[in-house]
Parts: C-alpha cells; sequence; structure tokens
C-alpha cells in the first residue's frame, strides 16, 4: 500500500521539476548547442592529445641520447660514486618535461566521449608506455641527437637545464674540463675555450685516448686530468663528446685569422693566429 500511496507524490515531484526547468529554459532563453560545437570540442581533445603524445614522445627520445652517451663506463674515474655520477647527470629537465605532456595527454583523454570510463592509472601508463615506444622510434631515426644538437646551439642554460652532462665535465677544479680546440700547437699541447669562453692551455703528452681519435681543431673534446695553474690543465684521458657538442660548437673562438690575448700562466704567445676549421659541423671521427 505504502508504494502504491508514494506513487501520486513522485508523480507530482517530477512534474514540479520538469515544470521548472521548461520555465528555466523560457526566462534564460536557453537553447541546445548545435552539434558542430561538440565534434569541435571532441577534435580539439583529440588534436591537442595526439601533439602531446608527440611532444612527450620527442622529450623521450632526448631522455634517451642523453643517457646513452653519459660515459657510463669511465663514471669511476672521475673520482665519483656510480650514484653521485647518476645524481649529478640525470636529464632532470626532460623527466619533468615528459611528466607535464603525459598528464595532458591524460586530461584530454579522460575529456573524451568515452574516456572517464578507464581508470587513472590505465590512462597514464598508456600514456607514459605510447610516449616511450614512440620516443624510442624517434630515437632511433635520429631526432634525438638532432634536437639536442638544435637546443645546443640555440637554447639559453642549455648546460645547466637541458643536458647537464655538460655542467659535470665543466668542473676543472675536479679534474674535469669540456671545451673547443681552438688551436694545437704541437703534439704535446693545444689551446681550448671553456663553456665560460676562457682560455685553457692543454698539456696532452703523456695524456691517454679512450678511442685513439686525433685533437682536431674546431671539435669539442672532453678531458679527464689535473688542474695545474691558472688557465693551465694536464690531460690524463681524453675522451670525445656526444651529447651537448652544439652547445660546445658556440664557442669556436675569434674568427679565422684573428689574435688570441696572452693570457697569465699560458705560454702561447701573443698574437698567434687561430686556426679555425672551416666547416665545424661535420660529424666526430670516432
Amino acid at each position: 500500500m505504502s508504494m502504491i500511496e508514494n506513487e501520486p507524490k513522485q508523480e507530482a515531484t517530477k512534474n514540479q521539476f520538469e515544470e521548472k526547468l521548461i520555465a528555466k529554459i523560457k526566462n534564460e532563453k536557453l537553447s541546445p548547442k548545435p552539434r558542430w560545437q561538440f565534434l569541435l570540442k571532441n577534435y580539439v581533445i583529440w588534436i591537442s592529445g595526439a601533439i602531446a603524445l608527440i611532444v612527450g614522445a620527442l622529450a623521450v627520445s632526448v631522455m634517451i641520447y642523453l643517457l646513452k652517451y653519459n660515459d657510463w663506463d669511465i663514471y669511476s674515474q672521475t673520482k665519483k660514486s656510480f650514484w653521485e655520477f647518476f645524481l649529478l647527470t640525470l636529464p632532470y629537465f626532460w623527466f619533468v618535461f615528459l611528466g607535464i605532456f603525459v598528464f595532458i595527454v591524460y586530461y584530454n583523454f579522460k575529456h573524451t566521449e568515452r574516456g572517464y570510463r578507464y581508470p587513472r592509472f590505465l590512462l597514464v601508463g598508456a600514456s607514459i608506455l605510447l610516449s616511450i615506444l614512440l620516443g624510442t622510434v624517434f630515437f632511433a631515426a635520429g631526432i634525438g641527437e638532432k634536437l639536442d644538437d638544435v637546443l645546443g646551439r640555440q637554447a639559453p642554460f642549455y648546460d645547466r637545464v637541458f643536458n647537464r652532462h655538460i655542467d659535470f665535465w665543466s668542473q676543472p677544479d675536479e679534474g674535469r674540463l669540456s671545451g673547443m680546440v681552438i688551436f694545437q700547437n704541437d703534439q704535446a699541447e693545444f689551446l681550448l675555450i671553456d663553456r665560460d669562453q676562457d682560455e685553457w692551455l692543454i698539456e696532452v703528452e703523456n695524456a691517454k685516448s679512450r678511442f685513439d681519435e686525433k685533437i682536431i681543431v674546431g671539435q669539442p673534446i672532453n678531458l679527464l686530468g689535473e688542474k695545474i695553474g691558472d688557465n693551465m690543465f694536464r690531460v690524463d684521458e681524453i675522451l670525445p663528446v656526444r651529447a651537448g657538442r652544439g652547445f660546445l660548437r658556440r664557442f669556436n673562438g675569434p674568427a679565422n685569422g684573428q689574435k688570441i690575448p696572452m693570457m697569465p700562466g699560458n705560454n702561447i704567445p701573443e698574437g698567434r693566429p687561430v686556426i679555425i676549421m672551416e666547416d665545424v659541423s661535420s660529424p666526430m671521427p670516432f
């Protein structure tokens, strides 16, 4: 009986709600949105999500490139433990950058017509997995290397934000020096310009070369050794530079034929001409 008695009340409540709804539509002159607006919204969501996925994959390709050429095999020679080396050279920026665009992918898919049906962990996991897979393809195609090179040439704070590997190798007081060879005096010494555009006299008479590469004017190198004076560095081992070459090629030194000023503690004669390669964009010979 109670159910039968409640039916009229429920019907009356329903009718009151419908009447209020109709009155609100009339008073506020509301009208249904055209179908094209919903379609446009969906297209924008899917397109922006796809763009975010591609950008995230590009970040992954650069991360793979930086991690692959991070000199893992010589970390013990840098007087750092593995974890110190790992934390000092980890490309944090790219992990944060990837995280932002994974969130954008997740957010966009969540707001698609059926995206609400899927759990959060599944959407985030799928976004990360797709970014890694597509980023691996981009890396194999050489896109990660090209992006690093472009950023190295153009991006501000590249060595301290985008590629901390350069910052790690630019610590001469700790026995690590990175830069561009701008003049070779003889087989025992050459002149190098570092990221701060300071010129260094490099002694390499007893240095080892891990890959038997030659010292080439106009090419970047990493050096392990010891600072022996103001702007003087004795080398124990010479290593090639992969990630960060574009950044170091910003510092080719004075234009060809110009003079290098005499520096304190430097036995390079004042006024010696600099030899600059005509094409410093050619790949390294190792």
